[in-house]
């Protein structure tokens, strides 16, 4: 924090309506753009704006002010606030010495072409930032205090120490700093006041936490309340109604009169403007329907909207975005404002993009988890997994004897979890050819390869020449093929193993053969079988029928078509260990908006690491 004292946090028990949508003006810095249709823009400072409230100052720095919304791609250039006409995007946002700056590149289409000439000619100068107040610091009447910046700041002010960037305009006219502009955001009605303590030899009232008139401040709660909740119902902006003072019912008037006008939403699902995630739900499993996937339990609606393709989706989000002209648009136009607005669209594609990937991941034809134990570490850094040794045997204590003191012997193994990724396009080519396929196809296939991927690396550790020797007791001393008085000579070189210390015969008894794929008949054979398949005699038993579990798995005949394994149950004997970050079994995907290809871009990955933890309950033979 700035402040050159000490401060405490206090919630205010009245409304100030800077937790609303606010507004102030800024300056182009640089319209000298050339070919890059790319200006430099000022749009905002810690200069001091009188509210009604009192004086307020913004804290420009990285450590109050949150420009979230211009990062990745996602920040839009506005005109006049209005989001229905977008001029451009948002390149870089940063702060500097008290102000914040940001690059801003116009586009090429007519509306945007006019407004930048009339940047570059000068006749547009002013910038507006529509702006959230989270929170303030009170600086009292008497107080001084310097900003990072070298800004004096003198009380009675108001700093706002955290608040939040909401877009970038081009304005015609720069406005009264006291006149905000509203959106639909559903922004929290109290701001935190945080206060300064005492200093030696000084009081200060702590009971006045605002400057005006309390009845009034609570007045224009219940307006600012009454408002917001009228315009939410109708799908209208709140802000402006709310920022100019008008009263309830001239607002009521207004809105209902707008709503008439307004064209009736596309869709034939009733699903309230308040229900965004009731609506998102059944877009996302009519989609996941149209492109061919089962969905058990359809949430509400989703038939409904099955036969939207594509575009009738988005104009149906759109609409209820409170887009108009949607019908109107061209395909670049549509899926420009719909990958740009509230966010419905690309969340109602990254829930069809987790569905399959979850599915695929869960259908991958794996194997390792049969045979593996599951860790999990709490970071990336290498971790040690412990093996206590198995505690003495009780030994008799005599009348008035002593316990004898036992010694655990440790021993361990070091795991570490590392990342495992790719990335992928849901191109703008995709979504105009309505390639629901693709997104359902291309997410399915890295989940499986991502488990596929662990299956490789189990099976790489498993076959290590490193964990088998004649020293360890569990690498047979002549190779032979799969039998079963090659399996029995295995099964007793792990009853014979023993403990850290070399003590206590641990009696680890196999619970998988896994064998390469070419061996799987064979193997499957000596374990079902009734009788001994070798014996002259058919009435001679197979004593280990059904003893074992079979698993064959092709990465062994990649690596050793010969050779075959061993394995404990990990569940009583440490083996094999597939640790993951945080406990976290499957993928993870996220996306963006791609500004290169106006697409959605996506990212899949994985953290795990596989290790071998105790190789007393592994056996190999080399086979024959």
């Amino acid at each position: 924090m700035f402040l050159s004292v000490k401060q405490k946090t206090v919630k205010l028990t009245q409304t100030i309506k800077p937790s609303q949508f606010l507004r102030r003006d800024g300056v182009i810095d640089n319209a000298d753009a050339k070919d890059t249709r790319t200006i430099t823009v000022s749009f905002a400072s810690e200069e001091p704006y009188e509210r009604g409230f009192g004086v307020e100052i913004l804290q420009v720095d990285n450590t109050a002010l949150t420009m979230d919304r211009f990062a990745n791609g996602l920040g839009c250039l506005l005109y006049n606030h209005n989001r229905d006409v977008v001029l451009g995007h948002i390149d870089k946002a940063w702060t500097d010495g008290g102000k914040a700056y940001a690059n801003v590149t116009f586009d090429t289409d007519e509306m945007a072409e006019t407004i930048y000439q009339k940047v570059v000619s000068g006749t547009l100068k002013g910038v507006s930032v529509g702006y959230v107040v989270r929170e303030y610091a009170e600086i009292p009447a008497g107080e001084t205090l310097s900003m990072a910046s070298g800004t004096i700041v003198n009380g009675p002010a108001y700093v706002a120490s955290n608040w939040e960037a909401m877009e970038i305009s081009i304005v015609s006219v720069p406005a009264d700093a006291t006149v905000g502009v509203g959106r639909s955001e559903e922004m929290p009605m109290n701001v935190a006041i945080k206060q300064l303590e005492k200093k030696e030899g000084q009081t200060m009232d702590k009971e006045k936490n605002v400057a005006g008139n309390t009845d009034a401040v609570e007045a224009e709660r219940r307006r600012a309340a009454s408002i917001a909740e009228l315009c939410r119902h109708f799908n209208v902006e709140a802000g402006e109604y709310i920022e100019k003072g008008l009263p309830l019912e001239e607002v009521q008037t207004k809105v209902l009169t707008r709503a008439a006008k307004t064209e009736p939403p596309t869709a034939t699902v009733e699903v309230g403007t308040d229900e965004g995630d009731k609506y998102r739900d059944a877009a996302t499993d009519a989609l996941l329907m149209r492109a061919g996937i089962a969905v058990e339990k359809p949430a509400a609606g989703a038939d409904a909207l099955r036969a939207l393709g594509m575009r009738s989706m988005m104009e149906d989000v759109l609409s209820r975005e409170g887009v108009s002209n949607v019908h109107r648009m061209s395909d670049d136009e549509m899926v420009r404002a719909a990958l740009t607005g509230t966010g419905a669209l690309p969340g109602i594609l990254s829930n069809i993009a987790n569905k399959s990937m979850g599915k695929a991941y869960e259908d991958a034809p794996t194997t390792f988890q049969y045979f593996t134990s599951v860790g999990s570490n709490v970071d990336f850094k290498e971790a040690s997994q412990y093996r206590l040794s198995e505690a003495g045997e009780l030994e008799e204590v005599k009348e008035n004897g002593e316990f004898k003191h036992d010694e655990l012997t440790e021993g361990s193994a070091k795991k570490k979890v590392l990342t495992f990724g790719r990335s992928f396009t849901f191109t703008r080519q995709m979504i105009i050819n309505d390639d629901l396929g693709a997104l359902t196809r291309i997410p399915a296939l890295y989940a499986a390869a991502a488990k596929r991927g662990i299956n490789r690396l189990v099976y790489k550790e498993l076959t290590s020449a490193s964990n088998y020797s004649a020293t360890n007791g569990n690498l047979a001393a002549v190779p032979a093929a799969v039998s079963l008085p090659s399996i029995n000579s295995g099964r007793v070189a792990m009853r014979k193993q023993k403990n850290l210390r070399g003590e206590a015969i641990l009696n680890v008894v196999p619970k998988f053969l896994l064998v390469p794929a070419e061996q799987e008949f064979l193997a499957r054979q000596m374990l079902s079988s009734t009788s001994d398949p070798d014996a002259k005699n058919s009435g001679v038993i197979n004593p280990l029928m059904n003893s074992m579990q079979v698993v064959s798995d092709a990465e062994l005949d990649a690596i050793d078509a010969k050779a075959w394994y061993l394995a404990a149950d990990p569940s009583l004997m440490d083996t094999i260990e597939v640790t993951y970050l945080n406990g976290n079994q499957s993928p993870t995907i996220e996306s963006q908006i791609a500004f290169d290809t106006l697409g959605i871009r996506y990212r899949i990955y994985m953290d795990y690491g596989v290790t071998v933890l105790d190789t007393k309950g592994l056996y190999k033979n080399a086979g024959k």
